[in-house]
């Protein structure tokens, strides 16, 4: 921190993804104004799967994982630049700390896709996916994840990130969540239809998470996107990305008739708060009630 001596090299060689942002931070935004202080913050919060790894063990395809999400959920060049600026800064400030020899921002590719984030599964499609549900290795588990956010509005790094500890089969819900402050740490219900996928997962026990390698370690992002590939080209399901997950989620839950409120709850948005005010019906039984609404 600045004003602080700098700790010896074997100690910032342990510096996370978040310990760097905490050292660039306060010199960085001293010279910027409060619109581009916002806008680093909020490619930050877009970077928490990277929050606790080490600085020193981020690549470029660490990065690229973080980018290609953005595009896949349709968001815009600028807020894909700035993301990448953000990482470039950190990297930066990185190599002036001799923990990394190279920014690996530099080698960031941004292709930014139109409408991907209009595309939802259709019925038929669902019911393709759910033929493979039994298969073993990577595509079986694809077919059950994205079953699982297709039910549950999830997000990739929301259900790979998701702790054993945090889910309750007796209450039938997870609690977890990331991006927004509304998204984190919020109740997530477990449909009937998922109910059988997420028991089986809990009853592996190989880990702290509940998806999880075969090693018991987290399952990565960019393991998910070859498995999910592999999926959809057997499943001959073009034009689909693990985004489509979550909005054919939203898209089935207003099509059911879920009240607003459950729908803005299960899926973490972020306006959840004001919705609030209106909606008073945001207990567990009751958003297991509205939920149930999907066949």
């Amino acid at each position: 921190m600045p004003g602080t001596c700098p700790a010896p090299p074997v100690e910032r060689a342990k510096y996370t993804f978040s310990d760097i942002y905490e050292r660039w931070q306060p010199t960085h935004f001293s010279s910027i104004g409060p619109s581009g202080q916002a806008s680093y913050r909020r490619a930050y919060e877009l970077s928490a799967p990277l929050y606790k790894r080490r600085m020193a063990d981020l690549k470029t395809e660490d990065y690229q994982v973080i980018i290609d999400e953005l595009i896949s959920a349709g968001r815009s060049r600028s807020m894909c630049e700035k993301q990448r600026q953000l990482f470039g800064q950190l990297c930066q400030y990185a190599m002036q700390q001799d923990i990394i020899d190279k920014n690996y921002a530099s080698f960031l590719t941004i292709s930014v896709r139109q409408k991907v984030r209009d595309r939802v599964f259709s019925v038929d499609e669902l019911a393709r996916i759910r033929t493979y549900l039994q298969d073993e290795g990577g595509v079986g588990r694809a077919a059950q994840m994205v079953l699982v956010m297709v039910y549950t509005g999830m997000r990739v790094g929301e259900l790979t990130g998701m702790p054993l500890a945090q889910v309750d089969l007796a209450k039938r819900i997870m609690v977890g969540g990331e991006k927004t402050e509304a998204g984190r740490n919020r109740s997530i219900p477990i449909h009937p239809q998922i109910l059988p996928i997420v028991e089986d997962w809990a009853k592996e026990i190989n880990g702290p998470y509940l998806v999880h390698t075969s090693n018991g370690t987290q399952l990565s992002s960019r393991n998910f996107r070859r498995d999910f590939n592999n999926l959809m080209a057997l499943c001959q399901i073009t034009g689909a990305t693990p985004h489509t997950c979550r909005h054919t989620a939203a898209s089935r839950m207003v099509q059911a008739g879920l009240d607003p409120a459950a729908v803005k709850s299960i899926l973490g948005h972020a306006d959840f708060s004001t919705t609030m005010d209106i909606y008073i019906h945001t207990d567990i039984d009751y958003l297991l009630q509205q939920l149930q609404k999907l066949e």
